[in-house]
């Protein structure tokens, strides 16, 4: 049995092995998305030795991440898929050693905040003729879905929310990455929209069965916007931490991230706001 047929296969040698890790993958609940890179990143390092997987030293693997002029990303990306690997062969006792282990961890480099998609963007978006393409601008720049998220709502996820003053609001059940939920509070009327547009059933329905894709709403969203999904994210994150007194935490647990490094990367400073913090610094100046 081999996977992804539409992708060059592992050496003979490995490919028992890499089958049960992709079925172990399956089994734990992992997305298609993610087991396919796995797969796939493996499946390269596999191509480039001459024997099977319980020969494999940490040269060979040191060897791989450096021999070609890669991304500090990508790097950490084929270790960690090599060394996911290892580790099911030694729970599963098919393996006898992990040769990443030796191997030091790629040290990434932090990137710059990205800009988040302009107001006027948004604004365009909410006037859009298209209904669906107000209700994804909403989800993704006032509730902080990401367009995975936004393609799964179902009328059915809007739940009560605990009152914090006296405008009312409710809460969605947001579906997020590796079967993971969350409940993000968003205004009455964008829930009230969302249960008379879905009823109990899919927000955004696909055209034969189930939910719509995540490149529909990629789609609808960069042609109300002219903006992509993920800067329309980004500018929720934006003001969602301006608004919570810069409160990273409450921020990080509202997008839904496991690490406050990715929410901090989300928390974009323009220049000229550094520089009026610096003037300000000076006018502190002791006389």
């Amino acid at each position: 049995m081999t996977f992804y047929a539409r992708h060059r296969q592992p050496p003979q040698s490995w490919v028992g092995y890499v089958d049960g890790w992709v079925m172990d993958m399956q089994a734990r609940g992992l997305s298609e998305h993610t087991i396919e890179a796995n797969w796939y990143r493996l499946t390269c390092f596999a191509r480039t030795q001459t024997h099977g997987p319980g020969e494999v030293e940490p040269s060979d693997v040191q060897a791989w991440l450096t021999g070609e002029r890669l991304e500090a990303s990508t790097k950490a990306g084929r270790r960690a898929s090599v060394n996911e690997f290892y580790k099911w062969g030694l729970r599963m006792k098919r393996l006898t050693a992990n040769p990443v282990e030796a191997l030091p961890p790629v040290k990434r480099p932090r990137k710059p905040a990205r800009q988040p998609a302009p107001e006027q963007a948004v604004a365009k978006g909410l006037e859009s003729d298209d209904a669906d393409a107000r209700l994804m601008v909403q989800l993704d720049a006032e509730a902080g879905l990401r367009r995975e998220e936004i393609c799964r709502v179902k009328g059915s996820d809007i739940v009560a929310y605990p009152q914090s003053g006296d405008e009312e609001i409710s809460g969605l059940l947001v579906h997020g990455k590796g079967g993971k939920t969350r409940l993000v509070p968003i205004c009455a009327q964008l829930a009230d929209d969302i249960r008379d547009a879905a009823g109990d059933g899919w927000l955004f329905p696909g055209r034969y069965s189930g939910h719509c894709c995540v490149d529909h709403v990629y789609r609808v969203v960069r042609r109300a916007t002219g903006y992509p999904t993920h800067s329309l994210r980004r500018r929720y994150g934006r003001i969602a931490y301006e608004a919570s007194g810069y409160d990273l935490r409450a921020v990080q647990e509202l997008l839904g991230h496991e690490s406050p490094a990715t929410t901090q990367s989300y928390i974009f400073v323009p220049q000229s706001s550094l520089g009026t913090i610096a003037l300000k610094v000076k006018d502190r100046r002791p006389v």
